[in-house]
Protein backbone atom coordinates (compact mmCIF):
# COMPACT_ATOMS: atom_id res chain seq x y z
CA UNK A 1 0.00 0.00 0.00
CA UNK A 2 1.35 3.46 -0.87
CA UNK A 3 1.91 5.58 2.18
CA UNK A 4 0.56 9.03 2.77
CA UNK A 5 2.14 12.02 4.40
CA UNK A 6 1.72 11.98 8.11
CA UNK A 7 0.65 15.61 8.19
CA UNK A 8 -0.75 16.03 4.69
CA UNK A 9 1.20 16.99 1.56
CA UNK A 10 1.13 20.75 2.25
CA UNK A 11 2.94 19.97 5.47
CA UNK A 12 5.96 18.79 3.48
CA UNK A 13 6.44 22.25 2.07
CA UNK A 14 6.08 23.76 5.54
CA UNK A 15 8.80 21.47 6.90
CA UNK A 16 11.11 22.33 4.01
CA UNK A 17 10.58 26.09 4.30
CA UNK A 18 11.04 26.06 8.08
CA UNK A 19 14.52 24.60 7.52
CA UNK A 20 15.38 27.24 4.94
CA UNK A 21 15.67 24.73 2.07
CA UNK A 22 14.70 26.06 -1.35
CA UNK A 23 12.84 23.95 -3.90
CA UNK A 24 15.95 23.92 -6.09
CA UNK A 25 18.10 22.69 -3.21
CA UNK A 26 15.51 20.00 -2.42
CA UNK A 27 15.82 18.69 -5.97
CA UNK A 28 19.50 18.05 -5.33
CA UNK A 29 18.91 16.46 -1.91
CA UNK A 30 16.14 14.00 -2.84
CA UNK A 31 16.93 13.32 -6.50
CA UNK A 32 13.43 14.09 -7.81
CA UNK A 33 12.44 16.71 -10.35
CA UNK A 34 11.22 20.14 -9.31
CA UNK A 35 7.86 19.52 -10.98
CA UNK A 36 7.24 16.28 -9.07
CA UNK A 37 8.26 17.77 -5.71
CA UNK A 38 5.99 20.76 -6.30
CA UNK A 39 3.09 18.48 -7.30
CA UNK A 40 3.46 16.43 -4.11
CA UNK A 41 3.81 19.49 -1.88
CA UNK A 42 0.67 21.07 -3.31
CA UNK A 43 -1.35 17.84 -3.15
CA UNK A 44 -1.63 17.33 -6.91
CA UNK A 45 0.29 14.02 -6.73
CA UNK A 46 0.45 11.43 -3.95
CA UNK A 47 3.93 10.77 -2.56
CA UNK A 48 5.43 7.32 -2.88
CA UNK A 49 7.13 5.57 0.05
CA UNK A 50 10.53 6.08 -1.59
CA UNK A 51 9.87 9.80 -1.98
CA UNK A 52 8.83 10.16 1.68
CA UNK A 53 11.94 8.32 2.85
CA UNK A 54 14.11 10.61 0.71
CA UNK A 55 12.32 13.62 2.19
CA UNK A 56 12.91 12.34 5.71
CA UNK A 57 16.64 11.96 5.06
CA UNK A 58 16.88 15.43 3.53
CA UNK A 59 15.09 17.04 6.48
CA UNK A 60 16.92 15.02 9.12
CA UNK A 61 13.76 13.29 10.32
CA UNK A 62 13.47 9.77 11.70
CA UNK A 63 12.65 7.03 9.24
CA UNK A 64 8.91 6.54 8.94
CA UNK A 65 8.03 9.85 10.65
CA UNK A 66 6.25 11.09 7.53
CA UNK A 67 4.65 7.78 6.64
CA UNK A 68 1.56 6.31 8.29
CA UNK A 69 -1.26 4.37 6.70
CA UNK A 70 -4.90 5.37 7.11
CA UNK A 71 -5.57 2.22 9.13
CA UNK A 72 -2.78 3.11 11.58
CA UNK A 73 -4.31 6.54 12.01
CA UNK A 74 -7.78 5.11 12.64
CA UNK A 75 -6.33 2.61 15.08
CA UNK A 76 -4.72 5.52 16.92
CA UNK A 77 -8.09 7.28 17.19
CA UNK A 78 -9.83 4.16 18.49
CA UNK A 79 -7.10 3.24 20.95
CA UNK A 80 -6.96 6.79 22.30
CA UNK A 81 -10.72 6.76 22.82
CA UNK A 82 -10.42 3.80 25.19
CA UNK A 83 -6.97 4.29 26.75
CA UNK A 84 -4.94 7.27 27.86
CA UNK A 85 -3.58 7.32 31.40
CA UNK A 86 -2.83 10.55 33.20
CA UNK A 87 0.51 11.74 31.83
CA UNK A 88 3.49 12.52 33.98
CA UNK A 89 4.11 16.21 34.69
CA UNK A 90 5.96 18.07 31.93
CA UNK A 91 9.64 17.19 32.16
CA UNK A 92 10.94 20.72 31.90
CA UNK A 93 13.50 22.50 34.02
CA UNK A 94 11.49 25.03 36.06
CA UNK A 95 14.21 27.57 35.42
CA UNK A 96 13.32 27.48 31.73
CA UNK A 97 9.72 28.48 32.33
CA UNK A 98 9.28 32.24 31.96
CA UNK A 99 7.90 34.44 34.69
CA UNK A 100 4.91 36.41 33.51
CA UNK A 101 5.88 39.73 35.08
CA UNK A 102 9.26 39.84 33.38
CA UNK A 103 7.73 41.61 30.41
CA UNK A 104 4.79 41.77 28.06
CA UNK A 105 6.63 41.12 24.79
CA UNK A 106 7.46 37.56 23.74
CA UNK A 107 9.70 36.97 20.75
CA UNK A 108 10.38 33.57 19.20
CA UNK A 109 8.38 30.37 19.03
CA UNK A 110 10.08 28.77 22.04
CA UNK A 111 9.31 31.75 24.25
CA UNK A 112 5.59 31.72 23.55
CA UNK A 113 5.34 27.95 23.97
CA UNK A 114 7.15 28.01 27.31
CA UNK A 115 4.95 30.88 28.48
CA UNK A 116 1.82 28.94 27.49
CA UNK A 117 3.01 25.81 29.31
CA UNK A 118 3.85 27.86 32.41
CA UNK A 119 0.40 29.49 32.50
CA UNK A 120 -1.55 26.24 32.13
CA UNK A 121 0.73 24.39 34.57
CA UNK A 122 0.21 27.11 37.17
CA UNK A 123 -3.56 26.98 36.68
CA UNK A 124 -3.54 23.18 37.14
CA UNK A 125 -2.25 23.69 40.68
CA UNK A 126 -5.36 25.68 41.60
CA UNK A 127 -9.04 24.87 41.70
CA UNK A 128 -11.12 26.61 39.02
CA UNK A 129 -13.96 28.90 39.97
CA UNK A 130 -17.48 28.52 38.48
CA UNK A 131 -17.64 29.53 34.83
CA UNK A 132 -13.87 29.80 34.40
CA UNK A 133 -12.52 28.34 31.15
CA UNK A 134 -9.09 27.99 29.59
CA UNK A 135 -9.38 29.11 25.96
CA UNK A 136 -6.89 27.96 23.30
CA UNK A 137 -6.91 28.56 19.54
CA UNK A 138 -3.54 27.25 18.38
CA UNK A 139 -2.34 23.66 17.83
CA UNK A 140 -4.10 23.04 14.57
CA UNK A 141 -2.69 22.15 11.17
CA UNK A 142 0.23 24.58 11.18
CA UNK A 143 1.19 25.73 14.64
CA UNK A 144 4.32 26.54 16.64
CA UNK A 145 4.51 22.96 17.93
CA UNK A 146 5.71 21.90 14.46
CA UNK A 147 8.84 24.02 15.02
CA UNK A 148 9.53 22.71 18.54
CA UNK A 149 7.95 19.22 18.60
CA UNK A 150 9.79 18.43 21.84
CA UNK A 151 7.45 20.89 23.58
CA UNK A 152 4.29 19.24 22.22
CA UNK A 153 4.25 16.52 24.90
CA UNK A 154 4.62 18.87 27.91
CA UNK A 155 2.05 21.23 26.37
CA UNK A 156 -0.57 18.52 26.05
CA UNK A 157 0.40 17.12 29.46
CA UNK A 158 -0.20 20.54 30.99
CA UNK A 159 -3.67 20.68 29.41
CA UNK A 160 -4.51 17.22 30.76
CA UNK A 161 -3.32 18.21 34.22
CA UNK A 162 -5.60 21.24 34.12
CA UNK A 163 -8.52 19.03 33.03
CA UNK A 164 -7.71 16.60 35.84
CA UNK A 165 -7.85 19.52 38.29
CA UNK A 166 -11.35 20.36 37.05
CA UNK A 167 -10.66 23.14 34.56
CA UNK A 168 -12.80 23.31 31.44
CA UNK A 169 -10.78 23.79 28.24
CA UNK A 170 -12.32 25.40 25.16
CA UNK A 171 -10.23 24.60 22.08
CA UNK A 172 -10.95 26.30 18.75
CA UNK A 173 -9.47 24.24 15.90
CA UNK A 174 -8.65 25.11 12.31
CA UNK A 175 -8.74 22.00 10.15
CA UNK A 176 -8.77 21.47 6.43
CA UNK A 177 -9.78 18.33 4.53
CA UNK A 178 -6.61 16.22 4.77
CA UNK A 179 -7.74 12.89 6.23
CA UNK A 180 -4.47 11.81 7.77
CA UNK A 181 -3.88 14.97 9.75
CA UNK A 182 -7.46 15.02 10.99
CA UNK A 183 -7.05 11.51 12.41
CA UNK A 184 -4.01 12.58 14.42
CA UNK A 185 -5.72 15.68 15.75
CA UNK A 186 -8.89 13.72 16.58
CA UNK A 187 -6.71 11.25 18.52
CA UNK A 188 -5.21 14.13 20.49
CA UNK A 189 -8.67 15.44 21.27
CA UNK A 190 -9.88 12.05 22.49
CA UNK A 191 -6.94 11.83 24.89
CA UNK A 192 -8.35 14.92 26.64
CA UNK A 193 -11.75 13.38 27.41
CA UNK A 194 -13.06 11.77 30.57
CA UNK A 195 -11.44 14.06 33.16
CA UNK A 196 -13.15 16.16 35.83
CA UNK A 197 -12.96 19.19 33.59
CA UNK A 198 -14.64 19.24 30.17
CA UNK A 199 -12.59 19.40 27.02
CA UNK A 200 -14.66 21.19 24.39
CA UNK A 201 -13.25 21.24 20.84
CA UNK A 202 -14.84 23.50 18.24
CA UNK A 203 -14.13 23.62 14.53
CA UNK A 204 -13.86 26.63 12.24
CA UNK A 205 -15.68 26.04 8.94
CA UNK A 206 -13.29 26.29 6.00
CA UNK A 207 -14.90 29.48 4.73
CA UNK A 208 -14.03 31.42 7.90
CA UNK A 209 -10.45 30.21 8.32
CA UNK A 210 -8.27 33.28 9.02
CA UNK A 211 -5.59 34.01 6.45
CA UNK A 212 -2.87 35.37 8.72
CA UNK A 213 -1.76 33.49 11.83
CA UNK A 214 -3.29 34.95 15.00
CA UNK A 215 -3.99 32.98 18.17
CA UNK A 216 -4.97 33.54 21.77
CA UNK A 217 -4.45 31.59 24.97
CA UNK A 218 -6.49 32.68 27.97
CA UNK A 219 -5.90 31.16 31.39
CA UNK A 220 -8.07 32.66 34.16
CA UNK A 221 -5.99 33.86 37.07
CA UNK A 222 -2.78 33.63 35.04
CA UNK A 223 -3.22 35.96 32.08
CA UNK A 224 -3.70 36.02 28.34
CA UNK A 225 -1.41 35.61 25.36
CA UNK A 226 -2.05 37.44 22.10
CA UNK A 227 0.00 35.60 19.46
CA UNK A 228 0.70 36.42 15.83
CA UNK A 229 3.10 35.70 12.98
CA UNK A 230 5.58 38.52 12.61
CA UNK A 231 8.27 36.82 10.49
CA UNK A 232 6.27 34.45 8.29
CA UNK A 233 2.65 33.49 7.50
CA UNK A 234 2.60 29.81 8.53
CA UNK A 235 2.21 30.03 12.30
CA UNK A 236 2.57 32.38 15.24
CA UNK A 237 6.09 33.29 16.37
CA UNK A 238 5.62 36.37 18.57
CA UNK A 239 3.15 37.71 21.05
CA UNK A 240 2.15 39.88 23.97
CA UNK A 241 1.43 38.73 27.50
CA UNK A 242 -1.25 40.50 29.54
CA UNK A 243 -1.77 39.71 33.24
CA UNK A 244 -5.36 39.15 34.42
CA UNK A 245 -5.59 42.66 35.91
CA UNK A 246 -4.56 44.30 32.64
CA UNK A 247 -7.22 46.36 30.79
CA UNK A 248 -6.30 44.34 27.69
CA UNK A 249 -7.32 41.02 29.30
CA UNK A 250 -11.14 41.45 28.97
CA UNK A 251 -10.70 42.67 25.37
CA UNK A 252 -8.84 39.50 24.41
CA UNK A 253 -11.48 37.43 26.22
CA UNK A 254 -14.19 39.16 24.18
CA UNK A 255 -12.23 38.52 20.98
CA UNK A 256 -12.05 34.80 21.87
CA UNK A 257 -15.81 34.78 22.43
CA UNK A 258 -16.32 36.27 18.96
CA UNK A 259 -14.05 33.62 17.44
CA UNK A 260 -15.97 30.89 19.25
CA UNK A 261 -19.26 32.17 17.80
CA UNK A 262 -17.93 31.32 14.31
CA UNK A 263 -17.23 27.69 15.16
CA UNK A 264 -19.24 24.50 15.44
CA UNK A 265 -18.75 21.57 17.86
CA UNK A 266 -16.58 18.80 16.46
CA UNK A 267 -17.14 16.29 19.28
CA UNK A 268 -20.10 15.75 21.54
CA UNK A 269 -19.17 13.92 24.73
CA UNK A 270 -21.61 12.23 27.10
CA UNK A 271 -21.20 10.25 30.33
CA UNK A 272 -21.11 6.48 30.03
CA UNK A 273 -24.81 5.99 30.85
CA UNK A 274 -26.36 9.17 29.51
CA UNK A 275 -29.95 9.04 28.34
CA UNK A 276 -29.28 12.27 26.44
CA UNK A 277 -26.66 10.37 24.43
CA UNK A 278 -29.16 7.64 23.59
CA UNK A 279 -31.76 10.20 22.57
CA UNK A 280 -29.32 12.00 20.27
CA UNK A 281 -28.02 8.74 18.81
CA UNK A 282 -31.60 7.93 17.77
CA UNK A 283 -31.63 10.98 15.53
CA UNK A 284 -28.73 9.57 13.54
CA UNK A 285 -30.41 6.20 13.04
CA UNK A 286 -32.28 7.72 10.10
CA UNK A 287 -29.29 9.56 8.63
CA UNK A 288 -29.01 9.04 4.88
CA UNK A 289 -26.39 6.39 4.05
CA UNK A 290 -25.18 2.98 5.14
CA UNK A 291 -25.15 1.83 8.76
CA UNK A 292 -21.93 0.12 9.81
CA UNK A 293 -21.45 -1.39 13.26
CA UNK A 294 -18.50 -3.09 14.94
CA UNK A 295 -19.13 -4.33 18.47
CA UNK A 296 -18.79 -7.31 20.79
CA UNK A 297 -22.35 -8.67 20.76
CA UNK A 298 -25.54 -8.53 18.72
CA UNK A 299 -27.02 -5.10 18.10
CA UNK A 300 -29.94 -4.17 20.33
CA UNK A 301 -31.71 -3.07 17.15
CA UNK A 302 -32.24 -6.75 16.42
CA UNK A 303 -33.60 -7.67 19.89
CA UNK A 304 -37.42 -8.05 19.91
CA UNK A 305 -39.14 -5.55 22.18
CA UNK A 306 -40.89 -8.33 24.12
CA UNK A 307 -37.53 -9.80 25.18
CA UNK A 308 -36.29 -6.43 26.41
CA UNK A 309 -39.49 -5.87 28.34
CA UNK A 310 -39.32 -9.32 29.99
CA UNK A 311 -35.69 -8.67 31.03
CA UNK A 312 -36.65 -5.32 32.59
CA UNK A 313 -39.59 -6.81 34.48
CA UNK A 314 -37.29 -9.43 36.06
CA UNK A 315 -34.87 -6.71 37.15
CA UNK A 316 -37.65 -4.66 38.73
CA UNK A 317 -39.07 -7.71 40.53
CA UNK A 318 -35.75 -9.02 41.81
CA UNK A 319 -35.97 -9.83 45.54
CA UNK A 320 -33.67 -7.04 46.72
CA UNK A 321 -34.03 -4.55 49.54
CA UNK A 322 -34.51 -1.14 47.92
CA UNK A 323 -35.85 2.07 49.38
CA UNK A 324 -38.97 3.54 47.81
CA UNK A 325 -36.85 6.26 46.23
CA UNK A 326 -34.38 3.74 44.79
CA UNK A 327 -37.19 1.57 43.43
CA UNK A 328 -38.95 4.56 41.85
CA UNK A 329 -35.72 5.78 40.27
CA UNK A 330 -35.00 2.31 38.87
CA UNK A 331 -38.52 2.01 37.44
CA UNK A 332 -38.28 5.39 35.71
CA UNK A 333 -34.82 4.62 34.35
CA UNK A 334 -35.86 1.19 33.04
CA UNK A 335 -38.97 2.65 31.41
CA UNK A 336 -36.83 5.23 29.62
CA UNK A 337 -34.51 2.50 28.39
CA UNK A 338 -37.48 0.45 27.18
CA UNK A 339 -38.95 3.46 25.34
CA UNK A 340 -35.58 4.06 23.70
CA UNK A 341 -35.30 0.40 22.74
CA UNK A 342 -38.77 0.42 21.20
CA UNK A 343 -37.94 3.46 19.07
CA UNK A 344 -34.60 2.01 18.02
CA UNK A 345 -36.12 -1.30 16.90
CA UNK A 346 -38.81 0.47 14.89
CA UNK A 347 -36.28 2.78 13.23
CA UNK A 348 -34.08 -0.17 12.29
CA UNK A 349 -37.00 -2.08 10.78
CA UNK A 350 -38.01 1.02 8.83
CA UNK A 351 -34.40 1.43 7.65
CA UNK A 352 -34.36 -2.15 6.36
CA UNK A 353 -37.83 -1.91 4.80
CA UNK A 354 -36.85 1.18 2.79
CA UNK A 355 -33.99 -0.86 1.25
CA UNK A 356 -32.21 2.29 0.09
CA UNK A 357 -29.07 1.59 2.10
CA UNK A 358 -27.48 -1.45 3.67
CA UNK A 359 -26.70 -2.28 7.27
CA UNK A 360 -23.56 -4.31 7.99
CA UNK A 361 -22.84 -5.49 11.53
CA UNK A 362 -19.76 -7.35 12.79
CA UNK A 363 -20.02 -9.25 16.10
CA UNK A 364 -18.02 -11.93 17.88
CA UNK A 365 -18.92 -15.61 18.04
CA UNK A 366 -17.97 -15.77 21.73
CA UNK A 367 -20.61 -13.19 22.66
CA UNK A 368 -23.33 -15.20 20.90
CA UNK A 369 -22.23 -18.44 22.57
CA UNK A 370 -22.28 -16.79 25.99
CA UNK A 371 -25.73 -15.41 25.25
CA UNK A 372 -26.94 -18.96 24.65
CA UNK A 373 -25.15 -20.65 27.53
CA UNK A 374 -25.42 -17.99 30.23
CA UNK A 375 -28.07 -15.57 28.94
CA UNK A 376 -25.33 -12.96 29.10
CA UNK A 377 -26.16 -9.60 27.56
CA UNK A 378 -23.53 -7.82 25.42
CA UNK A 379 -20.88 -5.97 27.38
CA UNK A 380 -22.21 -2.54 26.37
CA UNK A 381 -25.74 -3.23 27.66
CA UNK A 382 -26.57 -0.87 30.51
CA UNK A 383 -28.71 -3.55 32.19
CA UNK A 384 -25.97 -6.19 32.16
CA UNK A 385 -24.83 -5.54 35.76
CA UNK A 386 -28.33 -5.52 37.21
CA UNK A 387 -29.48 -8.57 39.21
CA UNK A 388 -31.69 -10.96 37.21
CA UNK A 389 -30.63 -9.35 33.91
CA UNK A 390 -29.64 -12.65 32.26
CA UNK A 391 -31.93 -13.81 29.49
CA UNK A 392 -33.63 -17.18 29.68
CA UNK A 393 -32.71 -19.87 27.16
CA UNK A 394 -36.07 -19.34 25.44
CA UNK A 395 -35.41 -15.60 25.14
CA UNK A 396 -31.88 -16.09 23.79
CA UNK A 397 -33.16 -18.54 21.19
CA UNK A 398 -36.00 -16.19 20.24
CA UNK A 399 -33.47 -13.38 19.72
CA UNK A 400 -31.36 -15.56 17.40
CA UNK A 401 -34.43 -16.68 15.47
CA UNK A 402 -35.38 -13.05 14.94
CA UNK A 403 -31.88 -12.25 13.66
CA UNK A 404 -32.15 -15.19 11.23
CA UNK A 405 -35.52 -13.87 10.06
CA UNK A 406 -34.08 -10.39 9.46
CA UNK A 407 -31.22 -11.87 7.42
CA UNK A 408 -33.62 -13.95 5.34
CA UNK A 409 -36.17 -11.21 4.69
CA UNK A 410 -33.97 -8.17 4.08
CA UNK A 411 -31.23 -8.37 1.44
CA UNK A 412 -29.73 -5.11 2.71
CA UNK A 413 -28.98 -6.58 6.16
CA UNK A 414 -25.57 -8.25 6.44
CA UNK A 415 -24.11 -9.86 9.55
CA UNK A 416 -20.55 -11.11 10.00
CA UNK A 417 -19.71 -13.41 12.91
CA UNK A 418 -15.99 -13.53 13.67
CA UNK A 419 -13.97 -15.52 16.16
CA UNK A 420 -12.39 -12.33 17.48
CA UNK A 421 -11.89 -8.74 16.41
CA UNK A 422 -8.36 -7.36 16.21
CA UNK A 423 -7.90 -4.81 19.04
CA UNK A 424 -6.59 -2.38 16.44
CA UNK A 425 -10.13 -2.32 15.09
CA UNK A 426 -11.99 -2.81 18.30
CA UNK A 427 -10.77 -1.16 21.50
CA UNK A 428 -14.25 0.42 21.65
CA UNK A 429 -17.59 -0.25 20.00
CA UNK A 430 -17.99 2.04 17.02
CA UNK A 431 -20.62 2.80 14.48
CA UNK A 432 -20.80 4.89 11.32
CA UNK A 433 -24.24 6.40 10.76
CA UNK A 434 -24.92 7.64 7.27
CA UNK A 435 -22.40 9.94 5.65
CA UNK A 436 -21.09 12.20 8.39
CA UNK A 437 -21.55 10.79 11.89
CA UNK A 438 -19.27 8.50 13.88
CA UNK A 439 -20.31 7.12 17.28
CA UNK A 440 -17.76 5.67 19.71
CA UNK A 441 -19.09 3.89 22.79
CA UNK A 442 -16.73 2.97 25.60
CA UNK A 443 -17.97 0.26 27.93
CA UNK A 444 -14.94 -1.28 29.59
CA UNK A 445 -14.41 -0.76 33.30
CA UNK A 446 -12.98 2.65 34.07
CA UNK A 447 -9.51 2.96 35.58
CA UNK A 448 -10.20 5.13 38.59
CA UNK A 449 -6.51 5.65 39.33
CA UNK A 450 -6.06 8.15 36.50
CA UNK A 451 -9.22 10.08 37.23
CA UNK A 452 -10.83 9.36 33.88
CA UNK A 453 -14.29 7.98 33.23
CA UNK A 454 -15.77 6.14 30.28
CA UNK A 455 -17.53 8.40 27.83
CA UNK A 456 -19.65 8.14 24.71
CA UNK A 457 -18.51 10.27 21.80
CA UNK A 458 -20.31 11.55 18.71
CA UNK A 459 -18.08 13.02 15.99
CA UNK A 460 -19.68 15.18 13.31
CA UNK A 461 -17.17 15.23 10.49
CA UNK A 462 -17.88 13.99 6.98
CA UNK A 463 -14.19 13.35 6.25
CA UNK A 464 -13.64 11.29 9.39
CA UNK A 465 -16.89 9.34 8.84
CA UNK A 466 -15.94 8.62 5.23
CA UNK A 467 -12.53 7.30 6.26
CA UNK A 468 -14.02 5.07 8.95
CA UNK A 469 -16.52 3.81 6.38
CA UNK A 470 -13.70 2.90 3.99
CA UNK A 471 -11.85 1.32 6.91
CA UNK A 472 -14.90 -0.82 7.74
CA UNK A 473 -15.38 -2.00 4.14
CA UNK A 474 -11.68 -2.90 3.86
CA UNK A 475 -11.98 -4.93 7.05
CA UNK A 476 -15.18 -6.59 5.79
CA UNK A 477 -13.56 -7.65 2.52
CA UNK A 478 -10.71 -9.32 4.41
CA UNK A 479 -13.11 -11.54 6.35
CA UNK A 480 -13.43 -15.12 5.20
CA UNK A 481 -16.52 -16.34 3.35
CA UNK A 482 -17.41 -18.43 6.39
CA UNK A 483 -17.50 -15.27 8.52
CA UNK A 484 -19.49 -12.93 6.28
CA UNK A 485 -21.35 -14.98 3.66
CA UNK A 486 -25.05 -14.65 4.51
CA UNK A 487 -25.87 -18.31 3.87
CA UNK A 488 -22.95 -19.44 6.04
CA UNK A 489 -23.94 -17.07 8.83
CA UNK A 490 -27.57 -18.23 8.74
CA UNK A 491 -26.50 -21.89 8.76
CA UNK A 492 -24.29 -21.32 11.80
CA UNK A 493 -27.00 -19.44 13.69
CA UNK A 494 -29.56 -22.15 12.89
CA UNK A 495 -27.18 -24.82 14.18
CA UNK A 496 -26.98 -22.94 17.49
CA UNK A 497 -30.76 -22.62 17.68
CA UNK A 498 -31.20 -26.32 17.10
CA UNK A 499 -28.60 -27.26 19.72
CA UNK A 500 -27.51 -24.43 22.05
CA UNK A 501 -23.82 -24.54 22.91
CA UNK A 502 -22.76 -25.08 26.52
CA UNK A 503 -19.56 -23.40 27.69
Amino acid sequence: MGRKSKQGTSYLRLLREERGISLTEMVRLVGYTKGYISAVETGVSKPTSAFLHAYERALGLGEGSLAASAEQAISQVLTTAQAGLMPEPPKLDPALLPVANKGAVLEGVQSILLQAIAMVTAAAKQSPWPGAEIVVTFQSEHDPLTVFPELAVPWRAALRQALHAGWNVVHLWRLRIENQHRFELIARMLSMLGYRGKYQPYLFPNHVLPGAPADVIIVPGQGALWLFGSRQSKHVDSGFFFPPDSPHYPLISQFATTMRSQTQPLLEVYPERSLDFKALALQFEVEDGAQLLLKEGLSFQSMPIAIRNACIQRILQAPLVRSLQEQTHLEVWCQQLLDHHRQRVHLFEQFLQDRQHEARHVVTKTAILRLLSHGELPADDWLRDQPQSQLTVAEALAWLRHVIWLLQVYPNYQLAIVDAIDPAYFPVAWKVEGRQTLILESWQAADTEDGRENVNIIIHDRTIAQSFREHFFNYWERLSSRERNKDCVIDWLQSQVMQPVKL
